[in-house]
C-alpha cells in the first residue's frame, strides 16, 4: 500500500509542474490562437467564391501558427490550403499540402478530416491523370468513411472511383461502385443535403450513359448552388451541363454553358477549370465548323494544361486537334497531334498501370475481409464471455427463485390473515362513507334551498314591492281630482311600462324560482328560430311602438336550432324586452342569426345607452343585483340574464355581452344547429 502511494506522489510531483507550464503557455499563447482561428474563419468564408484570396490569408494563419507552436491548428490550415489549390487547379501544391496535413497529429486524431486529406488527394491525382494513386487515396478515404458511416463522404468517394475506373476502361469495378452509390441514396432517401445527393446521382447517370437523366439532376444542381451563391460549384456544374449537351449533339446549348462556365473560371482564376472549358469550346466550334477558333480554344487549353501536368486533358485536347486538322485534309498535322495523343493515353493506361489498379483493388478486399475476420474472432470471443455470464447469472437467479420462493409462502400466510382483517374494516368504512355522503348531499340541498329562499325573498321584498308601489303611486296621482292629463302626457305610457315590468318580474320570479326548488327537466326538439324571434316580435310590439322603436327579425327564413323550445323563448324574449328597454325612443333593435361551424349564433342588437365594462361583470352573475333603469325609467332586477344564461347553458350554448357607452348593446348566444333531413 505504502509503494503504491509512493508512486502516485511521483507521478503527481513530474505531472502538475508540466501541467502548469502547459496551461501558462496556453495562457500566453491565446491571442494567437484568437488569431489564428479568426482567419480560418475568415478564409473559409473566401473559399467559396474567392479561393486565391483565401489562400492568402491560409497562408498568414500557417506562419502565425508555426510561430507560436499551434500544431492542433497547423493542420487545420493546411487542410483548407489544399482544397482552395484545387479549387484553382494547382493540384501539385494542394497534393503537397494535403500531405503535410496527414503528417498532422491533430488531424490523424479526427477520423473525418483524415478521410477528406486522403479523398482531396486522390481527386489531385485523378485530375492530372495519375489513376493508380487515386484508386489508392480513394480506397483509403472509403475505408474510413465507413468506419464512421457518413453517408455523404462514402457517396463522393464510391462516385470519384467508379469515374476513374471508367477512364481506365475496367468497367465492371465502375458498375459496381456506381451500383455502391445508387443503394446509398436509396437508403439514405432525404437525409443528404439536396446538393450532395443532385450532383452524385449527375454523375452516376452520366458514368450509366443516361445523359438526359445526368442533365435533370445538373439542372437541379446548378439551381442549388445558385441559391447558396456558390460559384465554384456554379462553375463546376455548368462545364458538366456543356459536355452533356455536346453529348446529346447540342452544340449551341452546350457553348453557352462552356462560355458561362469559362467567365466564372476565369474571374477567380481556377487555371485547370478554365483549361477544361477551353477543351470543350474547341469540340463545340469544332462541331459548328468554325475550325479558327476551335484552333485557338484547343492551344490555349494545351498551354494551361501542360503548366498544371493535366494529362488526360492534354489527350483530349491533342485529339480534338488532329480530328480538326484531318478535316482541314492537313495530315501531316493530324498525324503529329494523334501521336501526342497516343503517347500521353499509353503513359496513362499502360499494362503496369492497370496491373496496378487491380492490385490496390484486390489489396483494399482482402483488407476488408481480413478485417470481417478479425471482427468475427473478435464476436466469438464476447459470445463466449456473455454464454459465462449469463451461466453466472442464471445460477444466481435459481438461487434467489428458492429463497424468494419461501420467503414468499411467509408473507402470503400473514397475507390472509391481514386480508380478513382489512376485509372487515373496508365493510364498516363503506358504511360510514355511505351515510357520510348522504349528510353531505342534504347539507347541500339545504343550502340551496336557503339560498334560493334567501334570492326569493330578497326579490319579494325590495323589487316586487318597489315595483307595486311604484303602480300604486302612478293610480293615485290619477285619481287625484287635481290631474289634469295635459299636464302630464307620458304618464300612461309609465303606468303600461310599470305594470310591463312587474308582469315580466313575476313571470322570470316563476320560472327562476321553480326551477331552483323542482329542478327543469330540458326537451330539446327541432326549433323554427326564424318564427320564435317573429312571435316574440308580436308580443312585445306595442312596447316597442310606444316608444317608436324600429324592432326587425333579420334572422334567416330556414334557420333551425336544437334546443327547449320554452327555455330559448323565455331568453329571446328576456333580450328582447332588456333591448327596448335601454333603447331611446326613435332607436332600433335588429335580431340576427349567423351560422358558426356545428353551431348557430343569434344576435339581439341595439342602439341604445350601451353598459359599462364594470357592469358587464356582473350581468349574469346569480347572486349579485345589477338591475338598471332603462330610458323610460324602467325597472329590472337582472334576474332575466341570470335565468338566460342558465337556459342557455342546460342547452348546450353560451352566451355573452359586447357593448360601449352610448353606442349600443350586442347580446350573442349560441345553440346547436339543427340539420333538415334531405
Amino acid at each position: 500500500m505504502s509503494l503504491l502511494r509512493l508512486i502516485l506522489t511521483t507521478v503527481l510531483l513530474i505531472v502538475l509542474p508540466i501541467a502548469g507550464f502547459s496551461a501558462d503557455f496556453q495562457q500566453d499563447s491565446l491571442p494567437a490562437k484568437q488569431k489564428v482561428e479568426g482567419l480560418l474563419r475568415e478564409a473559409s468564408t473566401l473559399s467559396v467564391n474567392q479561393p486565391n484570396k483565401g489562400i492568402l490569408v491560409l497562408e498568414e494563419a500557417l506562419g502565425l501558427a508555426r510561430k507560436n507552436n499551434l500544431e492542433y491548428l497547423e493542420g487545420e490550415i493546411l487542410l483548407q490550403l489544399g482544397q482552395n489549390q484545387i479549387l484553382l487547379g494547382n493540384y501539385q501544391e494542394g497534393r503537397d499540402n494535403l500531405q503535410l496535413a496527414l503528417g498532422s497529429t491533430s488531424i490523424l486524431a479526427q477520423a473525418e478530416k483524415k478521410a477528406s486529406c486522403f479523398y482531396l488527394i486522390g481527386v489531385c491525382n485523378h485530375r492530372q491523370g495519375y489513376h493508380p494513386g487515386a484508386i489508392k487515396n480513394y480506397l483509403e478515404a472509403i475505408r474510413i468513411y465507413e468506419t464512421l458511416h457518413d453517408a455523404s463522404g462514402m457517396l463522393s468517394s464510391y462516385s470519384a472511383l467508379a469515374d476513374v475506373y471508367s477512364r481506365m476502361n475496367l468497367f465492371s469495378l465502375s458498375v459496381e461502385y456506381n451500383l455502391k452509390g445508387l443503394q446509398l441514396l436509396e437508403n439514405q432517401k432525404d437525409q443528404f443535403r439536396q446538393v450532395v445527393v443532385t450532383e452524385n446521382l449527375s454523375t452516376i447517370f452520366q458514368n450509366q450513359k443516361n445523359p438526359e437523366k445526368s442533365r435533370e439532376y445538373l439542372l437541379k444542381t446548378l439551381s442549388l448552388y445558385r441559391q447558396l451563391g456558390n460559384k465554384a460549384g456554379e462553375a463546376n456544374t455548368l462545364q458538366k451541363l456543356g459536355k452533356i449537351a455536346l453529348e446529346l449533339n447540342q452544340p449551341e446549348a452546350s457553348k453557352a454553358y462552356f462560355e458561362q462556365s469559362l467567365v466564372i473560371a476565369r474571374k477567380f482564376q481556377a487555371k485547370a477549370m478554365v483549361a477544361e472549358n477551353l477543351c470543350g469550346l474547341g469540340k463545340v466550334n469544332y462541331q459548328l465548323k468554325d475550325y479558327e477558333k476551335a484552333n485557338a480554344h484547343y492551344r490555349e487549353a494545351i498551354a494551361i494544361g501542360k503548366s498544371l501536368g493535366l494529362k488526360t486533358l492534354l489527350d483530349e485536347a491533342y485529339s480534338g486537334l488532329s480530328e480538326l486538322y484531318k478535316s482541314l485534309n492537313d495530315k501531316g498535322k493530324s498525324k503529329a497531334f494523334e501521336a501526342l495523343s497516343t503517347e500521353i493515353r499509353d503513359s496513362v493506361f499502360n499494362d503496369s498501370i492497370l496491373k496496378r489498379a487491380a492490385d490496390l483493388q484486390l489489396l483494399y478486399e482482402a483488407e476488408k475481409k481480413q478485417a470481417q475476420i478479425d471482427n468475427y474472432r473478435k464476436s466469438e470471443e464476447i459470445r463466449d464471455l456473455q454464454l459465462i455470464k449469463e451461466r453466472e447469472l442464471r445460477n444466481f437467479f435459481i438461487i434467489l427463485s428458492v429463497v424468494l420462493v419461501g420467503f414468499s409462502l411467509v408473507v402470503l400466510y400473514f397475507f390472509r390473515q391481514n386480508r380478513k382483517i382489512n376485509q372487515e374494516l373496508k365493510t364498516r368504512y363503506s358504511e360510514l362513507q355511505q351515510k357520510n355522503n348522504a349528510i353531505e348531499e342534504q347539507k347541500e340541498q339545504l343550502t340551496q334551498l336557503n339560498q334560493v329562499k334567501d334570492r326569493f325573498f330578497s326579490i319579494i321584498s325590495h323589487d316586487l314591492r318597489n315595483s307595486l308601489t311604484t303602480t300604486k303611486l302612478y293610480f293615485d296621482l290619477v285619481s287625484n281630482p287635481n290631474f289634469k292629463e295635459e299636464d302630464n302626457p307620458n304618464l300612461t305610457r309609465d303606468i303600461s311600462y310599470s305594470v310591463q315590468n312587474t308582469i315580466d318580474l313575476l313571470e322570470n320570479l316563476l320560472v327562476w324560482a321553480s326551477g331552483q326548488i323542482k329542478g327543469i327537466e330540458i326537451k330539446p326538439t327541432a326549433i323554427d328560430l326564424f318564427e320564435l324571434c317573429e312571435e316574440n316580435i308580436q308580443l312585445v310590439g306595442g312596447q316597442a311602438s310606444q316608444k317608436k322603436i324600429r324592432l326587425l327579425n333579420d334572422v334567416d327564413a330556414d334557420c333551425q336550432v336544437l334546443g327547449d323550445k320554452e327555455m330559448v323563448n323565455l331568453v329571446i324574449r328576456n333580450l328582447v324586452s332588456n333591448a327596448l328597454k335601454f333603447t331611446p325612443e326613435h332607436g332600433e333593435v335588429i335580431l340576427l342569426s349567423e351560422e358558426d361551424g356545428e353551431e348557430i349564433k343569434i344576435m339581439v342588437i341595439d342602439n341604445g345607452v350601451g353598459i359599462s365594462p364594470e357592469k358587464q361583470a356582473e350581468l349574469f352573475t346569480q347572486y349579485k343585483n345589477t338591475s338598471t333603469k332603462g330610458t323610460g325609467n324602467e325597472k329590472g332586477t337582472g334576474l332575466g340574464l341570470m335565468l338566460c344564461k342558465e337556459f342557455i347553458e342546460r342547452n348546450g350554448g353560451r352566451i355573452w355581452v359586447e357593448s360601449e357607452e352610448g353606442r349600443g348593446t350586442c347580446f350573442t348566444f349560441t345553440l346547436p344547429k339543427h340539420e333538415i333531413a334531405a
